[in-house]
């Protein structure tokens, strides 16, 4: 049996840490691969011997053996598979607890001034291009939308009949380039990503745990989200994100344009007080 079999055997038997623990495990496959047994405890909001405890449970001898099962099992950017034997008795709930779970996680990490950063980064940009292949092109499609609102020339690359070397080839430091990075994904990615760092183009990174290290490696900005799975993905925590980022952007865009306003407004100003000095002195 592979580990998510056995989290559903024994399940009946788990005590409810346990089963809280082993939820998370199933629904966050990735993060088991990535952090420690004292990051996994944080996570899961259980201790680390419950941890040991629901190893044991499942007939690991230790977290090794778990996590080198885990790791047969689970191929990174594949479905996560969260689904327990049975069904919830309220499956509504349920979903909105998970999803609050989600929102939660993904919003402890982004700070006002790295969304103070992306913004200025985004409305400031020539160019803004926006990627997104597979179950991300929804998500890139949507960022899209939101920010045409506030400015122009932002384009979800490739456009048709285009390939993405093309695209990316006419990106330059002053443009901005936002990539989606959501569980599936194309094995061309970290090759997108390395040539934008090459082009020096400003860039943020929105995806899972997974791809932290791609982030990082190319210098650019990360957002981490945090999806849920019972049976396939709820990307509520991204699409939450995407909405965070377009009201940013569209309120600094506001408030430019209140500057720009008042600016004119003391120049109008200026102006007609020294015609009005130029009349005073005609008429002298």
């Amino acid at each position: 049996m592979n580990v998510v079999e056995r989290v559903r055997q024994a399940h009946g038997s788990l005590t409810a840490t346990e089963q809280q623990a082993a939820h998370f495990i199933t629904a966050h496959l990735t993060d088991v691969l990535i952090y420690n047994s004292l990051e996994l405890s944080h996570l899961s909001g259980v201790s680390q011997p419950t941890l040991s405890r629901l190893y044991r449970k499942l007939g690991y001898a230790s977290a090794a053996e778990f996590k080198q099962d885990v790791r047969r099992y689970h191929q990174p950017g594949a479905p996560e598979i969260a689904a327990t034997a049975t069904t919830p008795k309220d499956p509504a709930q349920d979903q909105l607890l998970r999803d609050v779970e989600s929102l939660t996680n993904t919003y402890a990490g982004i700070t006002a001034r790295q969304l103070g950063s992306i913004s200025h980064g985004i409305l400031g940009a020539r160019r803004v291009c926006v990627i997104g292949y597979r179950n991300n092109y929804p998500l890139a499609l949507h960022l899209r939308e939101q920010l045409v609102q506030s400015r122009d020339d932002v384009t979800v690359c490739p456009l048709p009949g285009q390939s993405i070397a093309e695209e990316l080839a006419s990106l330059t430091p002053h443009d901005y380039a936002v990539v989606f990075a959501a569980r599936r994904r194309m094995r061309v990615l970290p090759r997108i990503v390395s040539s934008l760092r090459d082009h020096d183009v400003p860039t943020l990174m929105i995806g899972d745990s997974t791809v932290r290290r791609t982030a990082q490696s190319a210098a650019t900005q990360f957002i981490q989200i945090d999806l849920n799975s019972r049976i396939l993905s709820s990307y509520t925590a991204a699409f939450s994100v995407i909405a965070l980022i377009a009201d940013s952007v569209a309120s600094l865009a506001q408030s430019r344009v209140a500057a720009t306003n008042q600016t004119e407004s003391r120049i109008e100003d200026i102006n007609r007080r020294f015609k009005e000095l130029d009349e005073l002195d005609d008429a002298e």
